[in-house]
């Protein structure tokens, strides 16, 4: 099709076109800098957007939400359909518990019972930080994140979240998956201290 939209009318119209007709997108959107997703949206509000992930755009690798308003431009990717379509559950599978895209919390929840695990992103503030993990303790503002590391071990103490800095949720991917299989289950015992030595209360 070679659709592109880059205003915000438009890119809202192509969002809600990808969701009727299962249609794969490229996205560039800005969130620490400027950053590519492929994947057909699932689901879609005023502040997320839901895709199912296709990697490299042509295989599904789970799922992705990120903030609407950093997308500056989005397009139909459709050079490798008749793949995509022949080698992915088809049209993609939308997560069994339906997120509430009005509120991040609920949508990591959601992804958590999905998933069992989440990823979580502040590209705006660490562009190249990823942290996988359960979130343990809520606040109206803030979560804390029991993370497992990048050798596949449970860490010693919780990543404190503002939520308002979350700009990525990923889950149902195989990173993800591998990650947590590698860990194991969540140790019972929580940490009690953040990262930055403060004791959780």
């Amino acid at each position: 099709m070679g659709t592109t939209a880059k205003g915000r009318k438009q890119i809202n119209k192509l969002l809600l076109h990808s969701k009727e007709q299962a249609l794969p997108l490229r996205i560039l959107r800005d969130s620490g800098g400027l950053r590519t997703e492929f994947g057909v949206v699932l689901d879609l509000s005023e502040e997320w957007v839901l895709l199912a992930e296709l990697r490299e755009g042509v295989m599904q690798d789970g799922y992705v939400a990120f903030q609407t308003n950093q997308i500056r431009r989005a397009n139909v990717s459709d050079a490798f359909i008749n793949f995509v379509r022949d080698n992915n559950p088809w049209p993609p599978h939308t997560p069994v518990l339906t997120a509430d895209l009005s509120d991040p919390e609920r949508l990591i929840r959601t992804a958590v019972k999905t998933a069992g695990v989440v990823s979580l992103y502040r590209e705006d503030k660490y562009p190249d930080q990823l942290l996988i993990g359960i979130p343990v303790k809520w606040s109206k503002k803030r979560l804390w994140l029991f993370t497992i590391d990048e050798h596949g071990r449970w860490e010693s103490f919780l990543d404190r979240f503002r939520l308002r800095d979350i700009t990525r949720i990923g889950f149902g991917g195989d990173y993800e998956r591998a990650v947590a299989t590698t860990a194991g289950p969540m140790p019972e015992r929580v940490p009690e201290k953040d990262d930055r030595g403060k004791k959780v209360g």
